[in-house]
This record gives structure tokens, sequence and C-alpha cells, in this order.
């Protein structure tokens, strides 16, 4: 039997991370997102892997992504999973890894390559949590800016620093007019708090005083007239190889929350009074910085997977600057997932990846009129215009994920 890799969607690892208990499970609705949700790596997967899901797509479901050129691998709940022979597993890719992670996964361990048992991440380790630490990123950051020199970086005194009590967010606003704050470990842009008042209140004291007691510290960082988000993907080797795979642009709600990612994007759309030829400039010179800078941090020699490097360009006395490191997410990610459907939709069109949230059966009702509204449309096995989803719509489902491609250019 050929190798297989085991693919397990938790995009709650960060939480699991701060928790640290093997045993750790998300909030009930996260819990449901989780489920809901589960097939996505479907994306990441060749025929003869796997996806841990405790909901098996229908027959008719599968048939829909086969129409859409989609190449799918087999799905199968753990118990179904824990049945497959010794040695039939090369490796089980997670969405992120946590305590709890390895866990869930802890009876399909042993069946792996000797290669999977002997890489960084088989085992969790005392390294393992500084990973997903935005101190680590912070750290990244502060590095690169001293090292590398750009008319297109953000400065010293813009970037973010650690905060442990109340007293220094208040000194940090003073100085700011608007302060973003993050918990150290959180993930899509949750874990956030927006400080839009130089005096804090009764409710930003509560949500930092709870972060501080869970998690030690916060990251506190200006709020910057940005233009756009985007993230710049990798995938680091176990002989600390460093691969740069694209960068992507996403979309966030007011509150800094995920919203969906830009497939084939016009860089015109975007930055419509500026040259598109030295936006690309400055976004290649930027991927090679910090591919050359991640080989010498605790990524490398620590961690084999994918890896996103989440920044953001903004306007400073109209002028382009970017922000290259607001965090790094050391695991999959929605942004090289959205560069791994691209691969899959025509060059001559444009559209978006986006999740959906709402009441029970709402996704499903959304689903059934994109498509009488917008049928896809597929040209020489790439998708080209209308609406897809990309998890299976019920009665009972809250969350979904999906295509949607607007007109041809």
């Amino acid at each position: 039997m050929t190798e297989s890799r085991v693919f397990y969607f938790n995009p709650t690892c960060e939480l699991a991370v701060a928790n640290g208990s093997f045993s750790y499970m998300p909030p009930l609705l996260l819990q449901e997102m989780e489920s809901d949700l589960s097939i996505l790596p479907l994306v990441f997967a060749r025929t003869n892997d796997f996806i841990l899901s405790p909901n098996i797509p229908s027959s008719d479901f599968i048939n829909q992504l086969k129409n859409a050129g989609f190449e799918l691998p087999h799905f199968g709940t753990l118990p179904e999973l824990e049945s497959l022979p010794d040695g039939s597993i090369h490796s089980l890719p997670p969405w992120g890894w946590s305590p709890s992670a390895h866990f869930v996964l802890k009876n399909l361990k042993p069946k792996c390559s000797d290669e999977f048992k002997s890489s960084p991440v088989f085992e969790w380790n005392e390294v393992s949590q500084e990973l997903f630490e935005r101190k680590t990123a912070l750290n990244f950051l502060s590095r690169l800016l001293q090292k590398e020199q750009s008319g297109w970086f953000v400065s010293n005194d813009q970037i973010g620093r650690v905060i442990t009590n109340c007293e220094e967010v208040e000194e940090f606003s003073q100085v700011h007019k608007c302060v973003v704050l993050k918990a150290p470990l959180s993930s899509s842009g949750r874990g956030i708090q927006i400080i839009r008042k130089r005096t804090l209140n009764t409710s930003n004291r509560q949500w930092i005083s709870g972060v501080l007691k869970q998690q030690l510290y916060l990251i506190a960082e200006p709020f910057l007239d940005k233009i756009a988000d985007l993230s710049f993907q990798f995938f680091i080797r176990n002989q600390s190889e460093v691969e740069y795979l694209g960068y992507s642009f996403f979309e966030t709600n007011s509150n800094g929350q995920y919203k969906g990612t830009l497939i084939n994007p016009d860089l015109q759309d975007i930055f419509p009074d500026t040259e598109t030829s030295e936006i690309e400039k400055m976004l290649q010179a930027m991927a090679q910085i910090l591919a050359r800078g991640l080989k010498s941090t605790v990524y490398c020699g620590n961690y084999v997977g994918y890896l996103g490097v989440d920044a953001l360009i903004f306007k400073e006395n109209n002028e382009i600057r970017i922000q290259p490191c607001l965090e790094i997410n050391c695991r999959m990610n929605m942004g090289i997932l959205a560069l791994l459907l691209a691969k899959k939709v025509h060059t001559d069109s444009k559209g978006k990846f986006m999740l959906f949230y709402s009441a029970p059966g709402e996704y499903l009702n959304f689903v059934n009129e994109q498509c009488k509204r917008h049928p896809l449309r597929v040209e020489g096995n790439k998708l080209m215009q209308g609406f897809l989803s990309l998890t299976e719509p019920g009665n009972k489902t809250k969350f979904g994920a999906y295509i949607s491609l607007g007109e041809a250019r």
C-alpha cells in the first residue's frame, strides 16, 4: 500500500497551545466550526491521502467537486483511520500542531514512516510553544529591521512592543492615537482588542487583565493607515530549507477578523493610485528578505510544514510602506489554501475564497441560491466563473467555505 498522509483540520490550535492541556476542547461554537469545515484540507491532499473528518461527504457532493476538477482524497473518521495497517501512513499534517493535536493523533503516530518519526514535529517539546507566540514574530521583525535596509519598511517606532500591565497600555496609547492589542496566542484576527481612546474603560481593563492572567503578556501595536492585508507563504523543510510559495491578499472585518482571500487579484484594483510594477517589485524583494531571515530563526530546525507571514501595506505621508511581519502562522492557513485553489482557477478569472457563518441551515440556503444565480463554469479543467462550495451544506450546518468567481478579466 502506498504511504498516505492523514490531514486533520484543527484551526483552534493556537487556543490549544495557550491552554497547554493534551485534553483541551475548544468552546462549542468553535467545535462546530471545526466539524463543519473539517474536509477543507482536501485542497492540500493527493488522491492517496486521507482527511480525518467526523462528517464523511455524500457521494453527490464528492461528484460536484470532481466535476469541478478536484482530484479528491479519501475521507475517514478517527476509528476508521486507526484501523489502517502499520507503515501505511507517511505523515500526519494537522492544520497546526498543539498538545491536543498530538493526543488526538496518538494512535496514528506509530503507523507513520521513519522519516516522519524523526522530524521535529513528531513530539511536542519545550520549543514548540515558542513557534506560535507573537513575541517570537516580534523578535524576528526587530532583527529583520536591524539587518535589512529598505525605504519601504515600517519604522522602528511603528512596530509592536511587549506589554505586561494596563499602565503600559495607557503609556503606549499616549504616543499612538489608536492601538491594537493582541493576545500572545490567537489566530485569524481573534484575541484582538482595538483601543481608540487614550484612557482605558472597564471593558478594556477586564479584557487586558484576562489575557495577562492566562498568557502573561500582550503585544501592543500602533494602528496603521492600512491599504491592504497580505501574507507571504513558505514551506519549511527538514534540512532548514525555506521554500517560498507566493503571496496572497486577504480581507478582514472592522475588528481585524479574517473574512476571505482574493484569488488572482489585479494589483491595480488594490492600488489604484500606484504603479503596480513598483508594488510587484516590493513584494518580490520582501519575499526574498523574509525567506533569508527565516533561515536563522527558531522555525528552522524545530518545524516542518507550511508557514505564513502576515504583513500589512499602509500609507504614511502619501507614501507606500510595508509592515513585513505582523505575525507568523506556524501552520497551514487560508492564504496558502487560496494559493493552491488559484491553481485550479483559469488565469483570466478572479474572485474570492470566503468563509461563511450564520444560523443552522442558512449556509444550505445560501449555497442553493448562489448555485442558481451563479452556476459554475469550467473550461479546460479550470474554474472560469460562478460559485462552488468547498464544504457540504446541511440543515444543521452553521459554517461553510466557498469560491466565488466573477466575470472573466
